[in-house]
């Protein structure tokens, strides 16, 4: 029987797919860390189905990788000469799975999946400390050791955020504890005794304290030069209040009557940039993990991460390579140098993000990290660059035209194809 593929094209795809696979896992994590936050500044759907596409092949394709070290050096490719490389390898594949800080959902749909997720936390160390055992006593032990430390740790970091989102868990985390209110049957008990023993007795009810309008033809003057920090906290203040609003609960009198007070006495623009940063922070809660590496625990994991991988490559740095092909040491190289840049990258803006801001109780550190965040960054020296990333949202409202929607339609063929795929809600939505 003849073969479709060359034989020699598949010898170059048995050699040479496990480093590929490897090296494109790497190359999807430094896209989707820093395109994936472009999300929310844009609503491009071109834009929105590239980033959905990297979140989608970045976790098939070190799943996929992880794969193909299992099944071991000898069916991975000739190239890679040792068990114990390969073993070094695997965790890296952990510390792809689990991604970067600005995704772990595309949709709210994808949060629903965290038990499926936390199963993945059980099985993907497991298959790569099976590989991890079959080389426990060779060289690179130590410095795989702390690299499957850290890619465990990033894992968990990547389930913990979806359980969180989860829509259930999401609406019970905001639930105050019971409280029954007064008890009726005995505050009526002891008006009656009390009136039957001629005892003087009133019930008054206290009237809804109200919010005080009276300054609210009167602005609040707007922040002194850049500084935006106050809007920040009112932001996150009224991001706590309003998140309720997603899972269908409701706030109180004096919450409704505190946003209104407060909003009367704002500037547009200002009230605008409250609320740009108030949708920010519930986007971070729902989609990236801002809401558990801003917790004291989420800290100091992303530093022992760090610590693990920089400890890791210098081990790797001192240990003897002279067996090794050129394009394997390349490759660890790379793998070592680009999680330890991504982690790098994640620790400088969680350090400059708005919620380390709005956390600090130092008023000092605040201004620091606020002015320090406005001088660092380098787009800022392009006012259009600057314009695009300053943005929190991507200031825009969908609307839908009816008219329009009634004019173009389509042909009745393409909508029966379309309802067919089940793809017709999709291209209503588009269109």
């Amino acid at each position: 029987m003849t073969n479709i593929i060359p034989h020699n094209l598949k010898e170059i795809w048995d050699d040479w797919i496990l480093h590929g696979a490897v090296l494109v896992s790497l190359f999807f994590q430094i896209w989707l860390i820093v395109f994936a936050s472009w999300r929310k500044r844009t609503g491009s759907m071109f834009m929105a189905f590239i980033i959905w596409s990297l979140y989608l092949l970045a976790d098939w394709v070190a799943a996929f990788a992880v794969g193909l070290i299992t099944k071991g050096n000898k069916d991975c490719g000739k190239q890679v000469q040792s068990d114990d490389l390969l073993a070094f390898w695997a965790p890296f594949l952990l510390l792809h799975i689990g991604g970067p800080d600005t995704i772990t959902s595309f949709a709210l749909e994808d949060n629903e999946l965290w038990l499926w997720h936390l199963l993945g936390l059980v099985i993907q160390p497991i298959a790569v400390g099976c590989v991890f055992l079959n080389s426990i006593w060779n060289d690179p032990w130590i410095p795989t050791t702390l690299v499957l430390v850290a890619g465990t740790i990033k894992y968990a970091e990547w389930t913990r955020p979806l359980y969180l989102a989860f829509l259930g868990n999401f609406r019970e985390s905001m639930l105050p504890p019971p409280d029954a209110g007064p008890n009726y049957a005995q505050l009526m008990e002891e008006y009656s005794s009390k009136d039957r023993s001629y005892v003087p007795v009133e019930i008054i009810i206290a009237p809804e304290k109200r919010a005080d309008h009276s300054a609210s033809s009167v602005p609040k003057k707007a922040s002194a030069g850049p500084n935006h920090i106050p809007e920040m906290e009112d932001g996150y203040k009224f991001y706590k209040i309003f998140r309720g609003l997603i899972v269908d609960l409701i706030f109180s009198f004096q919450e409704r009557n505190d946003s209104r007070k407060c909003f009367f006495q704002l500037f547009p623009d200002q009230a605008f940039r409250i609320i740009e940063i108030e949708l920010n922070f519930m986007y971070d809660a729902l989609y990236p993990k801002m809401v558990v590496v801003n917790s004291k625990i989420g800290c100091s994991f992303r530093f022992i991460c760090a610590g693990c991988i920089a400890a890791s490559l210098k081990l790797f740095v001192s240990y003897h390579k002279h067996k090794m092909h050129m394009a394997d040491k390349c490759i660890t190289y790379f793998l070592l140098i680009g999680a330890l840049g991504l982690d790098v990258i994640a620790i400088i803006k969680l350090i400059f993000s708005d919620w380390t801001i709005v956390l600090l109780k130092n008023s000092t550190a605040k201004r620091w990290i606020y002015s320090t965040r406005e001088k660092l960054f380098f787009y800022k020296l392009w006012k259009p660059c600057r314009s695009f990333f300053d943005r929190r949202c991507c200031n825009r409202i969908s609307q839908h035209s009816l008219i329009r929607y009634s004019l173009s339609e389509r042909f009745k063929w393409y909508n029966k194809l379309a309802e067919v795929f089940g793809l017709k809600d999709l291209l209503d939505e588009i269109q």
